[in-house]
């Protein structure tokens, strides 16, 4: 007779045992069919023998395992419209937090009437912030809106004046992600899997929950002065040697799942990982010898494809492999 049974953790392994008799029930031959495909519409759940002489290897989604291409574009495209939807309402989310004005007032590094000053520009042009206003002023410096900024999130200063040795770290992340939301990571302790990662401005709290989705990582987030940021970015970028890939686009989930499955094929992908932040869907591929990034952000200005990194699996954190 047939029947099926769990195996580890994964997924579900299905079992054919044959009895010989009765009598000598101890006596089994167990022959094993293989994962089982975690998309309810998969043919191949069909054909039990299908699945013994031609055994698929299949790619996980997370941790569900998908037997076919058809399975995981059917799973990702049902998959991706949770994220999607919650990318667009966090997208919505206003942050309150004590203006940054008040906060320099408050400690002191600016007068009322300097404050009052640099508000009536900013009404007058429309445009900018009340701290780049204050320093085309003269009235404050950089550090000083870094400093304010940290009390304003309740956050740490990351001293970023030697920024050149903390891009060790960047491959971690897409370069797309770092330029979005203006951010790098700084620092890693490989002992309790936490990472650092250091805000320019406004610290979203989106991007750091995609992070430790993807990578499986704690993270801590922190302030640095914004002109490091950018030299930080901007040496990034001129890497010849860093690539990354990024599509421009409305998010919907049947186009995004077309163009990973595409990569999947090509590239060979053994696990595919989702993560949403704001106007962007991260998808990260794994293969046994290199992880791609895939980025598609809604409000990019021009379209962007290119080659993503070859990163070294050992670098990031454990991952399901098919038994």
């Amino acid at each position: 007779m047939a029947r099926s049974a769990g195996e580890g953790v994964g997924a579900p392994v299905n079992y054919l045992i044959l009895t010989r008799s009765p009598a000598a029930q101890e006596s089994k031959d167990m022959i094993k069919l293989g994962p089982r495909c975690a998309n309810p519409l998969c043919p191949q759940k069909r054909s039990v023998w299908r699945t013994i002489l031609k055994p698929s290897r299949g790619v996980f989604l997370h941790k569900q395992w998908l037997c076919s291409p058809e399975c995981l574009n059917q799973a990702l495209g049902q998959f991706l419209t949770p994220v999607i939807e919650t990318t667009r309402a966090n997208r919505e989310t206003r942050s309150h937090r004590f203006p940054l004005g008040l906060v320099m007032h408050s400690l002191g590094l600016v007068s009322k009437e300097s404050l009052q000053s640099a508000l009536h520009a900013q009404r007058e042009a429309g445009q900018g912030r009340v701290g780049d206003w204050l320093r085309r002023q003269g009235v404050v410096t950089e550090p000083q809106i870094t400093q304010a900024l940290a009390a304003q999130w309740s956050l740490p200063v990351y001293p970023l004046d030697r920024w050149e040795r903390l891009l060790n770290w960047a491959h971690l992340l897409p370069i797309g992600l770092l330029f979005s939301f203006q951010m790098l990571p700084v620092h890693y302790l490989p002992a309790s899997g936490l990472l650092y990662v250091a805000f320019s401005s406004r610290v979203d709290y989106t991007a750091l929950y995609a992070i430790e989705q993807m990578l499986q990582f704690r993270t801590q987030p922190c302030v640095a002065q914004e002109s490091h940021i950018e030299k930080a970015l901007e040496a990034l970028h001129s890497r010849p040697d860093w690539k990354d890939t990024r599509i421009s686009g409305p998010l919907e989930p049947s186009r995004i799942s077309g163009a990973t499955l595409q990569e999947v094929i090509k590239y060979g992908a053994r696990e595919v990982r989702v993560a949403g932040c704001a106007d962007n869907v991260w998808i990260r591929l794994s293969a046994i010898d290199q992880v791609r990034d895939l980025l598609f952000q809604s409000r990019a200005e021009h379209p962007i494809v290119a080659n993503a990194p070859a990163v070294s699996p050992l670098l990031m954190a454990p991952m399901v492999r098919q038994p």
